[in-house]
C-alpha cells in the first residue's frame, strides 16, 4: 500500500496483514496463516484468562482496577483484529478508490497537498508509535525489576494448568509479555490507519477547493485572454471541470460513508474503553508511590490512551471543519463570471456541505475536540466514584 505504508507494515510484521501480492496457497500464505493463528490465540487467551480472572477470582476493588486496566485495551484490540480480517476487502477498496481517479492528486498543488499529509500523518505514526512502543518495553521491562515472587504472573489471570515448576512458570511469564508486546503494536498499526484515512479525506476536500479554485482561475484568464464572454467552445469545456468537481465531491462523501461502516464499531469499542481506562488508570497512579516502577508504566500508558482518542477526535473534526469551510471557497472565487450553469452546479455543492461529513459511531459518539472533553469529563466523574468505593 503507498497510502500509510508504515502502518500496515506494522499489521504485516505482527500477523494480521498478509501481503496483497501473495497468492493464495503458497508456502508463504500457509506459514503466515499459521502465523496470524499464534498471534491472534496469544491475544486472545490473554484477554480470556484475564477476564476469567477478573469475573471469578477478584474480590476487591484495588484488585478490580488493578486488573481491568488492561484487560480493556485487549478486549479493544481483540475487536480490532476481528473487524481488520473480516473487513479487509472493504479496506483495501478504500485505499485503492483514494490512489486513483478522482481521488488522485491532478497538478503539482494538489501533489504538494497530498505530501504535506502524508508527511503530517507520518509524523504522528512515529510520535503515538514512539509512545506506545517505549511504554510497552518499559513495562516489558519493569516486571524484572519488581521482586515478583515466583509463581506470580506479571499481569494476573487464571490458567488452566498448573505452573509451580520452573519452566512452565517462566513460559506463561514470558508469554504474557510477548502478548501485550504483539497487542501493543496492533493497536498502532490500527489506530495510525484510522487517523491517517481520516486525515485522507480532509486531503480530498483540500484537493477539491485547489480545483476549483484553478478552474475559476483559468476559466476568468481565458475569458480576458479570448475577449469574450460567450464563447461556446471555452463555457462546454470548463463546464465540463465544473461537472467532474461535482462528482468529485459526491465521490468524497460515498467514500466518507464508507470508512464510516467500516470503523464503525472500532470507534465505538475504543472510545467506550478509553473512557474506563483512563480513570481506572489515574485512580492506580493515585494510589501509588511516584518512586514504583509501575508508576512510570501506568502513567505512560495513560498518556497513550489520551493520545489515542485525541488523534481520532481531531481528525474526525478537521475533517468535518474542511468539509464546511468548502462552502466559504466557493463563495470566495469569482463564481459571478460562470455561467448559469456552472454557478448552479457550485449551488448544489454547497447546499450538499450544508450536510458536512461528521464520523459518528452508532448514533451515539461523534468524532470531535467536544467529544473528547465530553470523554474527559466522564472519566473524572467514573474515577471520582471509584475513589470513594476504594476509600
Amino acid at each position: 500500500m503507498a497510502l500509510l505504508k508504515e502502518s500496515f507494515l506494522l499489521l504485516h510484521y505482527f500477523g494480521i496483514w498478509p501481503s496483497v501480492d501473495w497468492q493464495p496457497r503458497t508456502w508463504k500464505t500457509i506459514v503466515y496463516s499459521l502465523y496470524t493463528c499464534y498471534v491472534i490465540f496469544s491475544i486472545y487467551w490473554f484477554t480470556i484468562s484475564g477476564s476469567v480472572y477478573l469475573l471469578v477470582i477478584s474480590d476487591d476493588v484495588e484488585d478490580f482496577s488493578d486488573t481491568s486496566f488492561m484487560l480493556l485495551s485487549m478486549l479493544a484490540i481483540c475487536a480490532k483484529v476481528i473487524i481488520a480480517i473480516s473487513k479487509r476487502s472493504e479496506i483495501i477498496s478504500v485505499l485503492t478508490a483514494l490512489e486513483n481517479h478522482p481521488h488522485k492528486p491532478v497538478n503539482l498543488e494538489t501533489q504538494l497537498s497530498q505530501d504535506k499529509t502524508d508527511e503530517r500523518i507520518r509524523f504522528f505514526t512515529i510520535c503515538y508509535g514512539g509512545l506506545t512502543e517505549a511504554t510497552v518495553c518499559y513495562g516489558t521491562i519493569a516486571p524484572f525489576f519488581q521482586n515478583i515472587p515466583f509463581g506470580f504472573l506479571p499481569y494476573k489471570a487464571w490458567s488452566p494448568y498448573d505452573y509451580s515448576s520452573s519452566l512452565i512458570y517462566w513460559c506463561t511469564f514470558c508469554q504474557q509479555l510477548i502478548s501485550v508486546f504483539m497487542a501493543a503494536n496492533l493497536n498502532i498499526g490500527f489506530d495510525t490507519i484510522i487517523f491517517g484515512i481520516l486525515m485522507q479525506i480532509c486531503t480530498q476536500f483540500n484537493m477539491l477547493k485547489c480545483r476549483l479554485k484553478m478552474i475559476v482561475d483559468e476559466f476568468d484568464a481565458k475569458q480576458i485572454m479570448m475577449r469574450s464572454a460567450s464563447d461556446p467552445m471555452i463555457l462546454r469545456s470548463y463546464e465540463k471541470y465544473i461537472v467532474d468537481c461535482v462528482k468529485y465531491h459526491t465521490a468524497i462523501f460515498r467514500i466518507s460513508k464508507k470508512i464510516n461502516y467500516i470503523f464503525n464499531s472500532i470507534i465505538f469499542v475504543q472510545y467506550s474503553a478509553s473512557a474506563i481506562v483512563i480513570c481506572v488508570s489515574v485512580l492506580l497512579i493515585s494510589q501509588m508511590p511516584m518512586s514504583s516502577p509501575k508508576f512510570m508504566t501506568v502513567a505512560m500508558y495513560v498518556a497513550c490512551m489520551l493520545l489515542q482518542i485525541l488523534m481520532f477526535c481531531a481528525a474526525g473534526n478537521e475533517v468535518t471543519l474542511e468539509c464546511e469551510s468548502l462552502t466559504t471557497t466557493i463563495y470566495n472565487t469569482k463564481w459571478y463570471l460562470l455561467s448559469p450553469s456552472m454557478k448552479k452546479c457550485l449551488g448544489l455543492m454547497m447546499v450538499r456541505t450544508l450536510r458536512p461529513v461528521i464520523f459518528v459511531s452508532h448514533h451515539i459518539i461523534i468524532l470531535s475536540l467536544q467529544s473528547f472533553c465530553i470523554l474527559l469529563k466522564s472519566s473524572y466523574s467514573a474515577y471520582t466514584m471509584l475513589q470513594q468505593f476504594s476509600g
